[in-house]
């Protein structure tokens, strides 16, 4: 999903007062995202569609109550739609899993928006004439039928939705767009082919390739006919399911056609505001709502506004409204910062801009902001007895300002029996790790709830909270001297009650305090200082009689030499190898993940068995922070049509457990595990909005930082290729990695450029010894590292982001990479340079294997 840009650079904030929009605010269809203009007026085109306040003889209201739901985002999505091979499931788009639907569920939230293309629903619009080659390519029997892929994962979400007890929107996610091919006079389309078994069919050539929006005037390209034909089509096929809740009419039109134009804008220019004809859309929707009610007279509607929806244009910017129909919802959508985006994370610089649009546009944003933006649809809607639902709003979690404007609005929506709908969750790449999310990290071998859904269950009193730490564990000075670490203990969901927790430790040290409480509500929070004892291995316990899922046992390290602490044994005469390769992992707050912590899914994952699907691994080391979980998870939806990829199996390699890349069957591809965050991005005075500063969810280092990467692995063949570790960066191909190629280990580094440093060794590994593969950089000097064997390279890296991490696979360019094909025993990361001899540490201590 793309979103809208707005430029901060502009000397006059009042161009931004027309500007909504938000988690889907762009014109996914092909057309630019729109930039900000002057309030749009009413057009002088065609007379508003039927409608009108609801008097004696209108409508009956309708009866909603407060419910809590999410966008299940991603099916939605498409960049190169129709143009480029961009409709592959777990890679372009993901569909829902019943785990999510469960797992949501089972917190409280009831119902759910589910994004679509209709594009990729109804790939031939009804009055096309495509040639009987071309109907074959695209997979369909005739002109406006269903693409029968895409609509077996519509059902399988709807399927889902009824097995857990809840319903679903099917919202049409297009903007009032329609991306198109041209068709030829005989019908073919140039340049069509069809790539596999699972994605649809694209053409190579782009001038086969048109873009298309609802108008009034002759010659439309996008006509009432072409819509009501869809939204019949989706009423006959799914009326009838129990997993149906509603049907989501269109998502946020906005920049439609001028009176007697057919041209909404220009798919390379800014889209028109000025002299829109906002009568389109109502007249296109009232034709389409009189069709379904002729098919299903009970079935919810959803029905949005022109402008992207905006709470505050609800009354304003739709003539004709309210419809003169039974049983509609009007959607509108909401967030906090102050573009009504979605996108600013940072509340300084929100407030900073002073201007918040749709409330004042002279004024900064403040915590009543969202609640102040929807008071205006509630104002319109109440007394014409509209109900009304909020399909779209967003949290972001950089900032605790964040959460109390957040639940402003959500509690004014509770009073007034508004649904709410946050963005985004499901669970995709592109969603994961964002600031406005719904879905839950994985961590001390739990879900994390996002802060996003804790605020939400917190409004609705869905009392279901977990309980985890993050923190330092190196508390030394480079003198050596024992140094206090601060410890986060927090919660994440919604605790009815504060409970109290007890931290003590179990070799001395002093605390700033001991007893924690975490307060009732939302995302609660404590935290304690401790200094340990010099020299010294101190575990710290929690315990309480109140609190859900306390955290594990938190080791913390004032060794003065771990190296040499590692040829030491206890007093039981086991060695001390792993507190002293954990005390460096600490030392370089390195996060680890140990394939014997593999869980067999991230929501409602147990710990997984040999032969079972790994899906989850802990972060078991010390890269993780509150907020910044280092969670290591496939998510891959594996069921029926998705095609092409499997999830890694649990094996075991010698006594120790591991991931099982290997792959006998090569018309799939075995997809390891994925750690998503994002860029932090510092602001200047000519980027966008979008590049807000983000202090939590990143990657710990960049291309040019020291940095560092350790793997045990074996490999059953002498030839293995592909990626055993990767830090890149998802959308490009800058990229630092542990290969092997035909064979041999190699450390490769690319930059922004792609120029290449690739340091490899000279033998292959032998199949079936478990060994040791490491990359170290300083920045300037690149090494690899087998065992203890090391090759180093001096080239000099620029500086360039990484956005993830991954194990077993890469991700580059918006598409998978190869695994290497072998076993993945454990693996950790960091920022910095350790000397050669405390890599050995970590290495003994990865192959031998204790926690």
């Amino acid at each position: 999903m793309k979103r809208r840009e707005f430029s901060l650079s502009l000397g006059a904030a009042a161009v931004l007062t027309a500007c909504g929009g938000g988690g889907g605010g762009s014109s996914d269809g092909g057309t630019p995202s729109p930039a900000p203009g002057a309030a749009p007026t009413p057009g002088s085109g065609p007379a508003p569609a039927p409608g009108g306040s609801s008097g004696p003889t209108g409508p009956a209201p309708v009866a909603m109550q407060f419910a809590i739901g999410t966008n299940l985002a991603s099916m939605e999505l498409g960049d190169a739609l129709r143009f480029g091979p961009s409709t592959l499931p777990n890679v372009n788009f993901a569909v829902p899993r019943q785990q999510d639907v469960d797992y949501l569920k089972a917190n409280g939230f009831g119902k759910s928006r589910l994004p679509i293309r209709w594009e990729m629903l109804q790939p031939i619009l009804h009055d096309a004439k495509p040639s009987a080659e071309t109907l074959s390519k695209i997979g369909v029997s005739g002109p406006g039928e269903f693409h029968p892929g895409y609509a077996a994962f519509i059902t399988q979400v709807l399927d889902a939705h009824a097995k857990a007890g809840t319903k679903c929107i099917i919202d049409v996610h297009n903007y009032c767009r329609y991306t198109d091919f041209v068709y030829q006079a005989n019908g073919d389309v140039k340049g069509l082919t069809k790539p596999n078994s699972v994605a649809q069919a694209f053409t190579t050539d782009s001038s086969q390739v048109q873009f298309r929006i609802m108008a009034l005037a002759p010659g439309a390209t996008l006509t009432i006919d072409n819509y009501v034909d869809f939204m019949s089509r989706i009423a006959k096929k799914w009326k009838d399911h129990p997993g149906l809740g509603g049907y989501g009419m269109m998502n946020e039109p906005n920049a439609m056609p001028k009176p007697g134009d057919t041209l909404g804008n220009d798919p390379n220019l800014p889209p028109i505001y000025n002299g829109q004809d906002l009568t389109i859309w109502p007249t296109f929707a009232a034709a389409a709502v009189k069709a379904i009610r002729a098919i299903d007279a009970d079935t919810l509607i959803y029905l949005g506004g022109n402008n992207f929806s905006d709470a505050w244009g609800l009354g304003t910017e739709n003539p004709g409204w309210p419809l003169n129909a039974e049983k509609i919802v009007y959607e509108v959508h909401c967030y906090l910062d102050a573009t009504n985006s979605g996108q600013g994370a940072n509340w300084n610089i929100q407030v900073g801009s002073n201007f918040s649009v749709g409330v004042n546009d002279k004024a900064p944003i403040d915590e009543m902001t969202g609640a102040k933006r929807l008071q205006q649809a509630l104002d319109f809607a109440l007394p014409r007895k509209m109900a009304i639902a909020l399909t779209e709003t967003g949290m972001p979690a950089d900032d605790a300002h964040w959460q109390a404007s957040w639940t402003n609005m959500i509690q004014l929506a509770k009073k007034n029996n508004v649904e709410v709908y946050s963005w985004a969750g499901g669970s995709h790449w592109q969603h994961r790790g964002q600031h406005v999310t719904h879905i839950p990290t994985w961590y001390q071998n739990k879900p994390a709830q996002s802060q996003q859904a804790g605020a939400m269950m917190a409004v609705a009193e869905s009392w279901k909270a977990s309980i985890f730490d993050a923190g330092p564990g190196w508390a030394r000075t480079d003198a050596g001297a024992p140094a206090p670490v601060t410890i986060t203990v927090y919660a994440r969901g919604a605790l009815q009650q504060s409970v109290t927790i007890t931290v003590s430790s179990d070799n001395g040290g002093t605390f700033n305090k001991t007893t924690l409480i975490i307060p009732a509500g939302a995302n609660g929070s404590d935290s304690f200082t401790f200094t340990p004892k010099a020299n010294a291995v101190t575990t710290l316990t929690y315990s309480s009689n109140s609190a859900p899922n306390l955290p594990p046992p938190r080791k913390v390290y004032s060794l003065t030499d771990p190296v040499a602490y590692s040829a030491t044994t206890r007093a039981d005469g086991t060695s001390n190898l792993p507190d002293a390769a954990m005390a460096l992992l600490a030392k370089y707050a390195a996060a680890k993940w140990d394939m014997a912590d593999g869980y067999t899914d991230p929501l409602y994952g147990a710990p997984c068995a040999v032969g079972q699907e790994l899906r989850a691994v802990s972060d078991s080391g010390f890269g993780s922070s509150a907020g910044n979980e280092m969670e290591m998870v496939n998510w891959f939806n594996t069921g029926p049509g998705m095609g092409l990829f499997v999830t890694p199996k649990m094996a075991m390699v010698g006594t120790r457990k591991a991931a099982d890349l290997t792959n006998a069957d090569y018309r799939v591809q075995v997809f390891g595990l994925w750690c998503r965050k994002r860029f932090a991005v510092p602001l200047t005075s000519s980027t966008t909005f979008t590049a807000d500063p983000t202090p939590i969810e990143v990657v710990p280092y960049g291309l040019n930082d020291p940095q560092f990467a350790i793997a045990a692995i074996s490999v059953p063949s002498a030839d293995a290729s592909g990626v055993i570790f990767q830090a890149s960066a998802a959308d490009y191909g800058h990229l630092a990695a542990l290969e092997l190629k035909a064979g041999k280990p190699q450390a490769r580094w690319v930059d922004p450029a792609g120029t290449e440093t690739v340091v490899p060794a000279l033998t292959a590994l032998t199949p079936g010894t478990p060994t040791t593969v490491a990359l170290l950089s300083t920045g300037s000097t690149q090494t690899l590292r087998v065992g203890a064997a090391a090759t180093s390279k001096a080239v000099t890296l620029p500086s360039a982001q990484f956005d993830q991490l991954l194990l077993g696979s890469g991700f580059n360019y918006d598409f998978p990479q190869q695994s290497f094909g072998g076993y993945l025993v454990a693996a950790v990361t960091g920022k910095g340079t350790p000397t050669s001899a405390e890599m050995g540490v970590i290495e003994s201590y990865l192959l031998l294997g204790t926690h």
